[in-house]
């Protein structure tokens, strides 16, 4: 590795997380690869060391493209000079080295055995002309024009050269930019297989991928906030997704040796060369066929050549201003930019706006629904109290943890679930309609308990993350399982929740529309509004349109706010196929309240002779 071009000078040690990466640029049997990356992974080297075996070895012509001919020039000059002058097998097919000739300029670098590379501009049409390629590579895609002077995309353009090569291979890399307009992100999510590093934790040998994680994740990298500068980013250590034990980046270091690639399609290697079913890998290597097309997904977390303090370094970095966060998701995290939408309160302005209640049930509460959430090992059910104009009061939170496959669990459920709660006045209110999930684990099981609590009063739910969907669409027959499968329009939910809860509650006895109360109870703590706040609202394509979709950040819990959604669906059903009517049943509720307070009034005048 050459000292202009490298921080470290010297023989080339290919990193491990680098392996598959190289090999698979060098696999005559993938057609395509894409590589979306962040900084401080040596994607750089990496093409350099495929030029270079291509040109030697594989005696291949090569087209590399950048964004523009400032980025070729700087390119030419500072990686590929210094790889041609100190890489010896290079140097012995390369006899023109620092002598001004045709086979030797910026553009263009003619070998001695026939083989040509072509060093070009991205922005001109023409420069993608008239060239006869065994490979084309695109360094920095993103920043290439998405359609070069009217003609098409620069990939479209560059890999018509490849047509007439036995071998013809296309290699894209980038970091990303922005979600939408991010050229890698694009290709890389065509690919045929996307490929996540999995490397162990140290304490249970549990194989994972690495995220960033972040405030109120369970796992991902992590530090000591209470520490400032340096020894903050020092103390930084990684969660394990498994135990949540941590290990430092030293022990990641060793781990990574170990590590290996597995495909959202199924696929796992070690290599890039042979390729396995992901199914039981790595304890079973049943080799299946060599893609045509992969995409590898590696971030700066991942780096040999970068410590885990770095990443925390570049994050205080970014707080405070949009561009330099941007930049650090695209070339930190390496991931595309995208514009989410947050609710605009904090878990903190929640937990500081809860309230006293008077009895378990304001007095102004006329109907209570529930919306339960099912995980592996627990079931949890919020109790929300309503009244007029959908104004809410959370009311309770029940759990049962346990195995959901054996019987004790259910019957645990079923007693929490035959609670009741009190007015202030001694009325005691029930729960009208409930919702359960259906969606996890424990489909049958959850069929099973709303037919044991009455199939018209607990419904199993489902979720569907698409706009235009009701919020609950309850099927006319049931299903074969004996029940009514509610249909949840989640997004259209958490648009209505999340509204609300910006909404300052009203001074007691005071109305207002949709507001939502939260009590002064120990579970409604911190985490709690946490979880409630969990999602964010950011776009995604579907069939080439925008649209925006509620979405839950690595990590982070979203049960309470699953909760809130499926009690307000449970909601919707007894409106909707029930004829339930909040305003009507608020003004009976007022006129009784009145009468009482007439009666009592009355009873008071009577015993003081008046």
């Amino acid at each position: 590795m050459s000292s202009e071009s490298s921080y470290i000078e010297g023989d080339w040690k290919t990193a491990p997380s680098q392996i598959a990466i190289l090999n698979s640029m060098c696999n005559d049997d993938i057609q395509e690869v894409n590589w979306l990356k962040s900084a401080r992974v040596g994607y750089t080297k990496l093409i350099c060391a495929a030029i270079a075996y291509f040109a030697e070895h594989k005696k291949r012509n090569t087209g590399v493209w950048q964004p523009d001919d400032g980025a070729r020039d700087a390119f030419s000059k500072k990686h590929i000079d210094p790889m041609l002058r100190d890489v010896g097998p290079l140097r012995k097919i390369f006899p023109w080295l620092n002598k001004k000739c045709k086979q030797n300029t910026i553009e263009n670098k003619s070998f001695s055995n026939g083989r040509e590379l072509f060093l070009l501009g991205g922005k001109a049409a023409k420069n993608y002309r008239e060239k006869s390629l065994d490979v084309s590579i695109y360094d920095e895609l993103s920043k290439f024009d998405r359609d070069i002077e009217g003609e098409g995309s620069s990939t479209f353009l560059g890999d018509k050269r490849l047509e007439g090569s036995a071998f013809g291979k296309s290699i894209r890399g980038s970091t990303p930019t922005i979600k939408g307009e991010c050229q890698i992100t694009e290709v890389a999510e065509e690919a045929e297989h996307r490929f996540w590093r999995y490397i162990p934790c140290k304490h249970c040998n549990t194989f994972q991928t690495l995220v960033f994680g972040g405030k109120g994740a369970e796992f991902g990298l992590e530090w000591d906030k209470s520490l400032e500068g340096p020894s903050r980013a020092k103390s930084a250590r990684y969660r394990c997704k498994s135990c949540k034990d941590t290990f430092s980046y030293a022990d990641f270091i060793d781990a990574d040796e170990l590590g290996y690639w597995i495909s959202e399609q199924g696929l796992a290697t070690h290599d890039g060369i042979t390729f396995y079913e992901a199914k039981d890998f790595p304890s079973k290597k049943r080799i299946a066929p060599t893609p045509e097309s992969v995409a590898w997904m590696l971030w700066s977390v991942y780096s040999n050549f970068s410590p885990w303090s770095r990443i925390v370094s570049d994050w205080y970095k970014a707080q405070g201003s949009k561009m330099k966060l941007k930049s650090f998701v695209n070339t930190t995290l390496g991931e595309a930019f995208e514009e989410v939408e947050g609710v605009k309160t904090s878990a903190e302005e929640l937990l500081n706006r809860r309230e006293q209640y008077n009895a378990e049930v304001p007095e102004e509460v006329v109907y209570i629904t529930l919306g339960g959430d099912m995980q592996d090992h627990w079931a949890e059910f919020m109790v929300t109290g309503w009244t007029k104009d959908e104004e809410s009061f959370v009311i309770d939170h029940l759990e049962v943890h346990g195995d959901p496959s054996r019987p004790e669990f259910w019957d645990q459920l079923e007693v929490r679930l035959r609670k009741s709660w009190i007015k202030e006045t001694g009325e005691v209110l029930d729960w009208g309609i409930g919702t359960f999930d259906s969606g996890g684990h424990y489909t049958d099981e959850v069929y099973k308990f709303c037919k044991r609590m009455g199939v018209m009063r607990l419904f199993p739910v489902k979720g569907a993350s698409e706009y235009g969907k009701p919020i609950a669409t309850k099927p006319k027959k049931k299903n074969s399982h004996g029940v009514f499968l509610v249909m949840v329009g989640t997004d259209n939910a958490k648009d209505i929740l999340y509204d609300r809860i910006t909404i300052t509650p009203p001074e007691k006895g005071l109305a207002r529309s949709g507001a939502i109360h939260f009590p002064v109870k120990e579970w409604c703590d911190l985490a709690y509004f946490e979880q409630v706040l969990a999602e964010i609202k950011k776009p995604v394509f579907i069939k080439g349109n925008q649209v925006y979709r509620w979405v839950n950040p690595p990590g982070k819990r979203n049960e309470k706010i699953d909760c809130m959604v499926y009690s307000l669906a449970a909601l919707r059903i007894a409106q909707q196929y029930y004829g339930l009517d909040l305003n009507y049943l608020s003004e009976q509720n007022n006129r009784q309240a009145s009468t009482k307070t007439n009666s009592i009034e009355d009873i008071g005048r009577l015993l003081n002779g008046s």
